[in-house]
């Protein structure tokens, strides 16, 4: 399995002074493997950070960095915060295949740290 879909469940703006970059933190619940979380940072084009995701053998949290065009960035908060019942999606395609069982259930022996070729956002209008 190499498509990771993901429910955000929440989302704060950060800036870091240190290396000048300001970006969101989703805190994020996997649909499509059991009890998985991804924390996963979302900055603008400009920003100098690699696209990947890391996966740790001893924790169920899961650490990604995505770039977004600058325009697109901009409209996460206001896309965001429409009144809707549904939460907004992530999907994220990354180069490694996952082993998952039936249940669900993420088998990994050690860390693994994957590119993130695609992402799509799933954003509910009405």
């Amino acid at each position: 399995m190499n498509k990771l879909e993901m429910q955000i469940q929440s989302a704060e703006a950060r800036y870091d002074s240190f290396s000048g970059i300001y970006c969101y933190n989703f805190s994020c619940s996997l649909l499509n493997i059991y009890k998985g979380r991804c924390d996963l940072l979302v900055t603008n084009e400009q920003a100098n950070i690699k696209e990947e995701l890391l996966i740790k053998r001893d924790r169920a949290i899961m650490e990604g960095n995505i770039k977004v065009s600058n325009r697109f960035f901009d409209s996460l908060p206001i896309q965001l915060s429409n009144n809707s019942d549904k939460p907004a999606k992530i999907e994220i395609i990354i180069n490694n295949n996952l082993n998952v069982n039936p249940d669900g259930v993420l088998l990994i022996d050690k860390e693994i740290r994957c590119k993130i070729n695609n992402f799509q956002f799933f954003v509910p209008i009405i």
